[in-house]
């Protein structure tokens, strides 16, 4: 995934005018720089910061912004440490900026007060992960533009490493690029500094038969009465069309107690989709507690084994401990793969399912996204995924990851050399497993050259470092994150600016204390006007005391409109007609409700096979149809495809398996003529949504 910042400001005229990504890759594996050009085109110095949400696969190794001021860098600190450094820096009269990592994936950095008609740079780099999909790489980058947003960001995509690339479009909403994996699949790189050799092997999943198996353990609690509920039968329902027909499914539901949908893992047809459907659209929050240990506890006495495991939960577990034994005793055979709903779900938790579990995790704060996360994880695992593995070289070293239980997609394992590595010594790496019945083994073979770099030490140490944090080793995790200049919860990133000296007897009493840290950036009147501080949105880092950037800076606000915080030099709200904006605000919500109503229609009329049926009952226009010599259900399915790429854009992450479905069925079928095809298109683009 490519992420990139938004920009906060009072001021509309303060924006993002150009995003470049600068992107070398390690097989599915990737380090980024996003660079960012930030102008501020109004008549006024204004304060800007910037707000970034990364994923639970990627990892920040550095940031930097520079002003006409100067250059800002970070470096990594242990992170008591850094706190202590920032408090100096700052009693000494030197602007600072201190990025902790501590749960979750989102943080702000307010970059200070902006001069009129300029402009700055600001960029992170991270280390990221891709997704495969038909031997091809797939870069996307989130939907970050509001829709009211009217201007379109340009963005360039360079690459280069394993795969080499270069594209150039216009951010409009959520964007994917795809290129072609026609790169190494070994890649060695040595530290200068350290002369340490680290090579890493990436091996891609082949396999197009085979048997999925997913079992979705899902929260039934009490505390999921609501929105919570609602937002798990609709995800479930959709869920249940996204699976292959060579499929096996299991649902569990957990409460105080726990009971299984099926008696045992059921192939996926017509009559289990329909019985399975019926059943979740009953579903209700009264199952009392949130003990998930023991539907984990009986899937490990069943045996349980080449599964896709997903759980659900939107709060905290009933014996965490035991919890996480029954995931770690899952892994060994299967994949585990935790998504969190709601802001109260116990993240931790959440993140150590996928870690331990060899899996993906997701957190939906909002129960409206809940259907797109789940789809991410579904859309990546929905493949036959190959077990048992076993990773050898032809040469010595530490191998990261030490085990590998099963991989789907791509996988990429490390070797920390042990002995001399000569300029074109042949490297053998080979993998060892199973899928289904079926012996695998993939081998890949060079003749290397290495490459003088740490981006290879970085993504092994972050693989290290997740599994190490899952295991609650916190000084190991530490050193490595020092070593490698990789964050994580033990460490933190402090830049000092040395360019920006203030005065010094003025801030000599002011205590770190004093910053507050919420949810919405406060400033005391007594904060200088230099030391900044930045709201933690979603608990991933703290950013403390950023510079003020340009000259003359006047009272420092929090960049949002009519804040009314003490000391907040920002401006009321513009005048207008409240209730004007009130009702346009709730006719947007109406709509946006009706819509997605109609998709979740859309959704429950799909079959196992892939056809629509009985969409014609609440789409009334198909009915033109009616009367031509073909099947309806061909009329009806090649239709909703046409109308959810028109009308479904945004929901587009949710209905690819869908549409991916319905295509391979209608492949089966006799082919409308074109002259039809021409008019439901023109249908589907001329409807209107209600």
């Amino acid at each position: 995934m490519l992420f990139f910042g938004r920009v906060i400001s009072q001021e509309k005229q303060v924006r993002l005018t150009e995003v470049n990504f600068e992107v070398e890759t390690v097989g599915n594996n990737a380090k980024v720089k996003s660079i960012h050009s930030i102008l501020n085109d109004s008549n006024d110095d204004c304060n800007v910061s910037i707000t970034m949400t990364l994923d639970d696969e990627s990892a920040v190794t550095g940031y930097s912004f520079k002003t006409a001021n100067g250059d800002f860098e970070s470096e990594l600190k242990e992170k008591e440490q850094a706190k202590i450094e920032q408090s100096d820096a700052t009693t000494n009269g030197y602007s600072s900026a201190v990025m902790e990592q501590v749960d979750d994936t989102t943080f702000s950095i307010t970059l200070g007060l902006i001069n009129k008609h300029s402009e700055v740079t600001f960029s992170i780099e991270y280390l990221t992960h891709m997704e495969i999909q038909d031997d091809e790489l797939v870069m996307k980058i989130p939907n970050l533009i509001e829709s009211d947003e009217k201007q379109q960001i340009p963005y360039s995509i360079k690459v280069t490493g394993s795969s080499t690339f270069s594209f150039k479009g216009v951010l409009s909403g959520e964007e994917e690029v795809n290129i072609p994996l026609n790169g190494d699949l070994i890649l060695g790189m040595k530290d200068e500094d350290t002369d340490e050799v680290v090579i890493s092997s990436t091996f891609i999943n082949k396999e197009k038969e085979g048997n999925i198996n997913i079992v979705f353990i899902c929260d039934r609690s009490g505390s999921m009465y609501g929105e919570g509920i609602k937002a798990l039968r609709n995800m479930l329902q959709l869920f249940l069309r996204q699976l292959p027909l060579n499929s096996k499914f299991q649902i569990i539901s957990f409460g105080s107690t726990y009971d299984f949908m099926f008696k045992e893992m059921t192939e996926y047809n017509e009559d289990t989709l329909k019985f399975a459907s019926e059943t979740v659209s009953h579903f209700e929050a009264n199952y009392g507690g949130t003990n998930m240990h023991a539907p984990l506890k009986a899937l490990i006495d069943n045996n349980t084994e080449k599964c896709h495991i997903i759980l659900l939960t939107d709060g905290y577990v009933d014996n965490k401990t035991s919890t996480i034994e029954y995931i770690r005793t899952l892994s060994k055979k299967n994949s585990l793969h935790g998504v969190g709903l709601g802001s109260s779900c116990d993240v931790e938790l959440i993140r150590n399912i996928g870690r331990i579990g060899n899996g993906i995790s997701a957190i939906s704060k909002n129960p409206n996204v809940l259907k797109k996360e789940v789809s991410k994880i579904t859309e990546r695992i929905l493949i036959p995924s190959i077990n048992e593995c076993t990773v050898e070289w032809n040469i010595k070293g530490e191998i990261t990851p030490k085990e590998i239980s099963n991989f789907y997609g791509m996988t990429t394992c490390y070797i920390q050399c042990n002995e001399e590595i000569k300029e074109g010594q042949n490297i053998e790496s080979e993998i060892k497993g199973r899928c289904g019945e079926k012996e695998v083994t993939y081998k890949n073979t060079k003749s290397i050259n290495i490459t003088k770099g740490i981006i290879v030490h970085q993504l092994m140490a972050l693989n290290q470092i997740r599994k190490l944090e899952s295991e609650n080793k916190k000084e190991e995790a530490k050193k490595l994150s020092m070593k490698y200049h990789v964050l994580c919860k033990e460490t933190a990133f402090i830049a000092v600016d040395k360019t920006t000296k203030k005065e010094v007897d003025f801030i000599k009493n002011i205590k770190l204390s004093e910053i507050s840290h919420t949810s919405n950036v406060f400033y005391n009147s007594l904060t200088p006007l230099y030391k900044i501080a930045a709201a933690v949105t979603g608990s991933i880092a703290a950013v403390i005391g950023v510079g003020a950037i340009g000259v003359g800076a006047g009272a420092i606000g929090c960049g949002a409109v009519g804040c009314g915080a003490v000391g907040c030099a920002c401006p009321p709200p513009p005048p207008g007609n409240s209730s004007i904006v009130m009702g346009q605000e709730e006719n947007l919500q109406q709509q946006e409700s009706a819509k997605e109503s109609l998709f979740e229609k859309i959704v429950k009329c799909q079959k196992a096979t892939g056809e629509f049926v009985g969409v014609d009952t609440f789409i009334k226009e198909i009915g033109k149809f009616k009367n031509i010599q073909f099947d309806q259900t061909i009329v009806q399915t090649f239709f909703v495809v046409q109308l959810l790429h028109e009308k479904f854009i945004e929901n587009k992450i949710e209905w690819k398996l869908l549409v991916k479905k319905a295509e391979k069925w209608l492949a089966t079928k006799l082919p409308l003529p074109e002259e039809i095809k021409a008019q439901i298109i023109s249908l589907a683009k001329s409807i209107i949504l209600k």
